[in-house]
């Protein structure tokens, strides 16, 4: 992964780190937040299968990976209140170069110019990423740099209560096997006790983040928001899913896919291809088509909200 010089949460692989040659249009930036648990290589997969115009950043949250020495965060305030001046600069022309000592995410290749320059944003969250996601875009709108687009897949709106106990709290035999529950330990490495103290660790500390937040009524937010679902996903409903139309003025649009709470990662290339097309008016010509896995027969897409 490339750190971004003065960003140090936010991570550009090689295919991310310059602006598409001969571009009219400011590429967009879109900035992605993971899971409770996880950190900027579990969207590794997904550079690559957006169009040159969409640049993908990463977020690196402390506590996880190539930052596991610094002790993870358990506010939704903390996160957001350090990655808003790092976010807002990718707006303004700004952002740094990337870290000269830094390695790429294939091993040879390094970046150079990252992304800076001025130009459109947007946000994507899945499930704690999605929280995270919304109240940047909230203080990004507070301080007069609206995002273009929020993207959140896997997490109820942020103004609907749980229907289901906080798993933060659970004893460590608990917590781990609500985590298998969940899907969270398919395809891991195995699971060595320093792998699991790991695991508890970081999961514990994001999931109380998201499941201790408090919901703060403010003026709706202005741009447009699309959700993603899971059809089978054990941790939200569709009905908390789609009430995220509240959260905005402008247009809202509903996906369902199949699969459970971690279906974002199995549809990928589907929901990219979703995102390109709502970003524009960049050139998404160069998106990977979706191949099929979108459920087409529970594909919904909202009215405006």
């Amino acid at each position: 992964m490339t750190a971004v010089e003065g960003m140090p949460w936010l991570r550009l692989g090689p295919a991310e780190a310059t602006e598409p040659a001969g571009s009219r249009e400011p590429s967009v930036r879109l900035v992605c937040f993971p899971h409770a648990g996880a950190g900027a290589t579990s969207f590794a997969r997904w550079i690559g299968l957006f169009p040159p115009a969409v640049i993908l950043v990463r977020a690196q949250l402390p506590g996880r990976e190539d930052v596991t020495a610094q002790p993870p965060l358990r506010q939704v305030g903390d996160a957001v209140g350090a990655l808003l001046p790092q976010v807002a600069a990718l707006t303004d022309g700004t952002a740094g170069r990337t870290e000269g000592g830094a390695t790429s995410d294939t091993a040879g290749s390094t970046a150079s110019d990252t992304a800076s320059g001025a130009g459109p944003l947007a946000l994507y969250g899945h499930s704690m990423g999605a929280l995270v996601a919304f109240e940047l875009a909230r203080a990004l709108t507070a301080a007069g740099r609206p995002p273009s687009h929020l993207f959140v897949s896997g997490r109820r709106a942020p103004h609907q209560p749980s229907r289901r106990p906080p798993v933060h709290r659970f004893p460590d035999d608990e917590f781990v096997a609500a985590m298998e529950a969940m899907g969270a330990t398919d395809g891991v490495v195995p699971r060595t006790r320093a792998f699991l103290r790991y695991m508890v660790r970081v999961t514990r500390a994001d999931l109380e983040l998201s499941e201790e937040y408090g919901y703060r009524p403010t003026p709706r937010l202005g741009c447009p928001i699309t959700a993603f679902y899971g059809t089978e996903d054990p941790v939200v409903d569709i009905d908390q899913v789609e009430a995220w139309r509240h959260e905005t003025d402008a247009p809202f649009t509903f996906h369902t896919f199949t699969g459970g709470h971690f279906f974002h990662q199995r549809h990928r290339t589907a929901i990219v291809t979703l995102m390109s097309q709502a970003l524009g008016p960049a050139d998404t010509t160069g998106a990977v088509e979706a191949t099929g896995a979108v459920d087409t027969t529970g594909a919904v897409t909202g009215a405006p909200a």
